[in-house]
Order: C-alpha cells, then sequence, then structure tokens
C-alpha cells in the first residue's frame, strides 16, 4: 500500500459519535502528501462531547466558511478513486462518509464498499499482538489523524528491525481475500495469503 498510486490514509472529524462530517482529510500512503483537508458544514449541532475531543465548534465552521457535504464529496471520491482507503478506525469512517453522502441525497460509490478500505488499527494491533485499542496519538483533528495514521502504515512495513516474511497459508488454512474488482483486489498481495515483502 506504500507504492504510488495503491492507497490513501483518510480521517474524518464528526458532530458525535458516528455523526455527521464537520472535517475530513486525506493523504497519499505513499508520499504523505495532503491530497484534501476540509472544514465541513454538517447542518447540526456539535455536541459538547465532540467538541471536546476535536476543539471544531460551531462557530468555527461558520467563520471558515466551511461547505456542506454535497459540495466536497466529489472532490472525496476523485481523490480516493481506484486506491485502497485506509484509516485507523475504517468501520467508524467509511460509516460516516457513506451515511453523509445519502443524507445529501448522493451516491457514495466505491466509498461504501467495505472492500475498498482497509482499517489500519486492527492490523496494527494484531501486528504487534495486541488484542487492545490501540490510541493513534494524532491530535484529533482529520489532518494530524491521517498523518499519524500513515505513520503507522509506514511503521509496518519497515518492521520491527527483523525480516518478516509471512509462511504460505497451508492447504487447510482459511485465506479470504477481497471482492474482485474492488481497489484492494488490485493491491499485489492484499489479503490473498501470498507473501509480500515487509
Amino acid at each position: 500500500m506504500l507504492k504510488p498510486g495503491a492507497a490513501v490514509v483518510l480521517d474524518t472529524e464528526t458532530t458525535d459519535l458516528y455523526g455527521r462530517t464537520v472535517e475530513v482529510a486525506v493523504v497519499d500512503a505513499a508520499s504523505g502528501k495532503k491530497l484534501m483537508d476540509t472544514l465541513v458544514q454538517p447542518e447540526a449541532p456539535i455536541t459538547p462531547g465532540a467538541y471536546w475531543v476535536h476543539g471544531i465548534s460551531d462557530e468555527d465552521l461558520v467563520t471558515a466558511g466551511a461547505r456542506t457535504f454535497d459540495k466536497i464529496l466529489p472532490r472525496l471520491r476523485k481523490v480516493t478513486r481506484n486506491r485502497v482507503i485506509c484509516a485507523y478506525n475504517e468501520e467508524f469512517d467509511r460509516t460516516v462518509v457513506t451515511n453523509d453522502a445519502r443524507r445529501v441525497g448522493k451516491r457514495p460509490m466505491h466509498l461504501a464498499d467495505p472492500h475498498n478500505w482497509f482499517c489500519l488499527m486492527t492490523s496494527y494491533a494484531a501486528w504487534l499482538g495486541s488484542g487492545r485499542w490501540l490510541r493513534l496519538g494524532g491530535g484529533h483533528r482529520a489532518l494530524g489523524d491521517a498523518q499519524a495514521a500513515r505513520d503507522v502504515l509506514v511503521e509496518m512495513a519497515e518492521g520491527r528491525g527483523t525480516t518478516f516474511t509471512p509462511r504460505t497459508p497451508a492447504h487447510c488454512d482459511p485465506v479470504h481475500g477481497p471482492a474482485n474488482g474492488t481497489a484492494r483486489a488490485a493491491v499485489p498481495g492484499q489479503l490473498s495469503g501470498e507473501p509480500t515483502p515487509a
């Protein structure tokens, strides 16, 4: 996923847990280049709990002239199209952007397909041998969190000082891959069971 053009890393901040998007950022997984970083007018109040987490207020959105989700969706689709969409908690971010697209009467298209997404949080926990949720530490703003999530991807790719070569699955091992035609299926070795360089 660190090959040029293979993946992006996305993060959102919301009005509440599984609420509406108030900020979204996307960075290129290979280079770390910022592809998108914008505040979003959710057309609903930000809850005190959410404000305590990310520090974005309703007034901030008005002052910044934040656009509504239907206005930022075309750009979001463009920068994520034909890429694996990595997120630190992919189920959360995928649900938020999909719900927002449908709320404004637009098709989420590839953003709704879970096969196009990759969860860095669960992968990182498994890589570390941890069975618990791991804090990201990106500052709870979309761009900072997307960059911190990319750092996790880079850390896993670099390894911990030893060469990592996954064993070839035995005949009886279940090996599940992404559906054909999805962005993840286009990445060599992605969940296919074939060894890939770390």
